[in-house]
This record gives structure tokens, C-alpha cells and sequence, in this order.
């Protein structure tokens, strides 16, 4: 997996955030950083990917993606965002009392190593008003780290602890939904990546489950967007990024490693999913990687 290095980032030391505006954000594959990042969409549409599902975003909607987590962009139209880099030791230095809140602990709590590839991003639509006051208090603190006036790294973290409890107060969550997904499909799941490599049928899930098949497309595509085979290529092709970056097999190879049959279906699925052929991902971060 492609991992973003906050060194390449950092202009200030003395601040735990910094801030990236992309006029447009181009087309992004699967990626995980060592730094959480909050990106507000100020315009356009795209689609969001993660290991867990794609999602449409647009306009208004929020996204806190933590360390670790892996995620990328892809089908952009217009997409105009701002991304706010943020060290852990931001989150680590003050809770603002809000630790007890779960809504805290799901957008910006830390969760254990093992925990992460199945813990889905934070995405939700801020109301108007708070799109607004978002937009505000990120401008403003990204104009108090560009001018460096005295006590800007206290103004700077200040912007952003308010734009915390902002989102806070917006996220909406939906308790009931999470754990009824848990409850049936976490065991399909746990299989899934143990045999995704492997050729997995609907008759194999029912069996380990004891859910009917119907049961798991309709629990599959509510809670994560995508039916279960959507979610194995998914992780086929992340895995299948890793291998092109970290081997020197033949894309041939890696496909039939990942449990793609047709080499040809391999580099379609994979340009649909991170947005270059297999052979151009390879060379485009080979090359970044060693610059």
C-alpha cells in the first residue's frame, strides 16, 4: 500500500496541523498516511474509495480518515477540497473533554493496529450553516500558519479544536446499523480476508453464516455499499497495488496470485478501481518512491 509521509508535509515544526487545498484534487489510488487527515469538499463530486466500500461525495460532506486507513479518490468532477493534515499528538495533548463522547471517539479516537482495516472512514454531509463556520475556521487558521504573526500556533490549534466540536455536534450516528452489521456479517468478513485470494462462491458464505444469500447481498449493500464480491476484488486489487510496488512479478503473475483468472479483467478491474493501468501504477510510484 502506497503510504504518504507526514516529513514530506511538515513546514512547521512548532504546529501538529498543516493544511493542503486542492484546486482540483486529481484522481488518487489507495493510500494510507502517518498523520490523520480531515477533508472538507468544498465543490464538486467524486467517488471515495476505502477498503470497506466506495461512497459518492460531494459539496458539504466531511471525511475523517485516521492513521492508517486507507483511502483515495476516483470519477472526480470538479472536486475542490481541503485536506487538514493532523499528528496524532494533537489528539494526544487534549481531549477537549470530549473522550467519553462516542461521536469523538468514532471521527478522531485512536483504534488498535488490528482494528483498522476494519473500521470504516467517517463521511457524513454537514448541515449548511456549519459548512460555512467549517470553511471559516479552516481559512482562518490556515492564514494564521502562512503569516506566522505572534501566537499563531496557539490561534492555529485553537481554529481547529473549534472546527472539532463543530463536527462533533454534526456527526450523526447510527448505532443500531453498526451493530446489527457486526452481529451478522462480522464472521463473513473475518473469512473473506483469510480466503479472498482463493475462489470464494455465494454457497460458501451461507455456509459459514447460515444466512440465506439474498439476506447477505441486501446486508452487504446497505451497510457497506457494495455487494461481497465487489468487497474480495476490492481487496484483490489493494493487495494486487502492494505486489506491483513491492515485487518484480509480472503483472500476469500478480493477477493469478490475487485470484484473477483473465490477466486482461485484472487490468480492467484495476484501472476502475484506482484509476491506472497496472503497469502505469507501477511506474508512476516506482518512479515517486525513488525521488
Amino acid at each position: 500500500m502506497y503510504q504518504l509521509d507526514s516529513r514530506k508535509y511538515w513546514c512547521d515544526a512548532n504546529v501538529p496541523i498543516q493544511f493542503e487545498f486542492r484546486n482540483p484534487q486529481f484522481p488518487f489510488p489507495l493510500h494510507i498516511h502517518d498523520f490523520h487527515e480531515i477533508a472538507l469538499i468544498y465543490s464538486g463530486k467524486a467517488v471515495h474509495l476505502t477498503t470497506l466500500g466506495d461512497h459518492d461525495i460531494e459539496a458539504g460532506d466531511f471525511i475523517s480518515v485516521k492513521l492508517g486507513q486507507a483511502h483515495g479518490y476516483k470519477n472526480i468532477r470538479n472536486l475542490v477540497l481541503m485536506n487538514i493534515l493532523i499528528k496524532p499528538s494533537f489528539f494526544e495533548e487534549g481531549p477537549l473533554g470530549l473522550r467519553s463522547l462516542s461521536a469523538y471517539e468514532d471521527l478522531f479516537g485512536g483504534e488498535p493496529e488490528e482494528d483498522i482495516e476494519r473500521s470504516p472512514i467517517s463521511h457524513f454531509k454537514l448541515d449548511y450553516w456549519s459548512f460555512i463556520r467549517a470553511k471559516e475556521l479552516i481559512e482562518a487558521a490556515s492564514v494564521e500558519l502562512t503569516k506566522h504573526s505572534d501566537g499563531y500556533q496557539a490561534m492555529v490549534t485553537s481554529f481547529i479544536r473549534e472546527l472539532i466540536v463543530l463536527l462533533v455536534r454534526n456527526y450523526r450516528k447510527n448505532n443500531t446499523g453498526r451493530q446489527s452489521f457486526a452481529s451478522e456479517v462480522t464472521g463473513i468478513i473475518s473469512y473473506v480476508k483469510h480466503n479472498y485470494r482463493s475462489p470464494l462462491t455465494m454457497d460458501t458464505l451461507t455456509g459459514i453464516s447460515g444466512l440465506s444469500k439474498s439476506h447477505i447481498l441486501r446486508t452487504f449493500k446497505r451497510h457497506l455499499g457494495l455487494s461481497p464480491f465487489q468487497y474480495i476484488s476490492q481487496l484483490r486489487l489493494s493487495d494486487a497495488a502492494d505486489a506491483l510496488i513491492q515485487t518484480d512479478k509480472s503483472i500476469t503473475e500478480i493477477a493469478l496470485d490475487m485470484g484473477f483468472n483473465d490477466s486482461n479483467y485484472f487490468t480492467r478491474s484495476f484501472r476502475k478501481h484506482l484509476g491506472l493501468s497496472p503497469r502505469n501504477y507501477r511506474n508512476k510510484y516506482l518512479k515517486e518512491n525513488l525521488l
